[in-house]
């Protein structure tokens, strides 16, 4: 894996956690379902074909059992119920803890399936449907309250994550473009409060959009404090690499005249205002 593509997939795994949290303190509490999460539980399943099973949220609660959440976009039926009893049964099984699912369907699906028996057992899931909330009347009133100058709150700010599994006319790349503009406009919020809003938003644009669309997203997001933040992560690993880049090129230098390790370690002071542990160790490190 290239440098790029290797610090994309920590930024996107940056998200995703933060996403979790984000959803775990606030989109929990909004549907009302309860328990304290105590951590977050692995979302990837390997069963015996060696293949992994990937699900959206796992959290571990106080008691010891796990909450399991699948978003829903198109309705999968009863092959989508079999793919969520796997993951329960192996769960369940690898980790030894009750699981229970629970399915947040998109407002485009009316009435999914949510149950079904086969042989002695009846499988279900718990079903959250989102059809009878709009996104566009959502995004309205927030954009409205910003209008008429209102101070926005975090709870003004969490059903945006919501939005593209709600009904409404709006396309979903445009609601989640216009969730992002609310989040850049809000003052009154705390500013890592924003940025989990803004990850757990992008969190949902990489489960419902397109390669293309979620492309076109990136360039939005430069705008956000959460794209901000990354830009800010990768000066900082550029500016990391460049420094370690410079250390080893003067130890070489050091070594190629023939000067001493005390010797080096004192340039690499000079040169980089190390200190001497710091300098020593590089020593160590690059010496051959």
């Amino acid at each position: 894996m290239e440098k790029k593509e290797f610090v994309a997939q920590q930024h996107e795994d940056a998200i995703l956690k933060t996403s979790m949290q984000f959803f775990a303190e606030e989109i929990l509490p909004y549907f009302g379902i309860g328990g304290q999460v105590a951590s977050f539980a692995p979302t990837e399943l390997v069963h015996l074909e060696i293949k992994k099973q990937y699900q959206d949220f796992n959290f571990v609660m106080d008691d010891g059992s796990w909450k399991h959440f699948e978003l829903q976009s198109t309705n999968e039926g009863l092959d989508g119920l079999k793919r969520f009893r796997v993951y329960e049964a192996l769960t369940s099984y690898q980790h030894k803890v009750e699981v229970k699912t629970y399915v947040l369907y998109s407002g485009n699906i009316r009435n999914p399936m949510t149950e079904f028996t086969e042989g002695f057992n009846t499988y279900r899931v718990y079903p959250i449907i989102m059809k009878d909330k709009n996104a566009d009347e959502v995004i309205g009133k927030i954009q409205e309250k910003l209008e008429q100058g209102e101070i926005l709150t975090k709870a003004d700010l969490v059903p945006l994550i919501l939005c593209p599994l709600m009904g409404g006319e709006m396309s979903q790349k445009k609601r989640i473009i216009e969730a992002y503009k609310i989040t850049q406009r809000t003052t009154a919020v705390e500013v890592t409060d924003i940025k989990k809003i803004e990850a757990m938003i992008y969190a949902m644009a990489d489960k419902f959009l397109e390669l293309e669309e979620l492309k076109e997203l990136k360039e939005e997001m430069k705008m956000t404090r959460l794209g901000q933040m990354l830009r800010e992560d990768g000066l900082a690993e550029g500016l990391a690499e460049g420094l370690a880049k410079g250390i080893r090129a003067l130890i070489v230098t050091c070594q190629q005249l023939g000067a001493s390790k005390d010797v080096t370690s004192e340039k690499l002071m000079q040169e980089f205002e190390l200190s001497k542990e710091e300098a020593d160790r590089s020593v160590e490190e690059y010496w051959k």
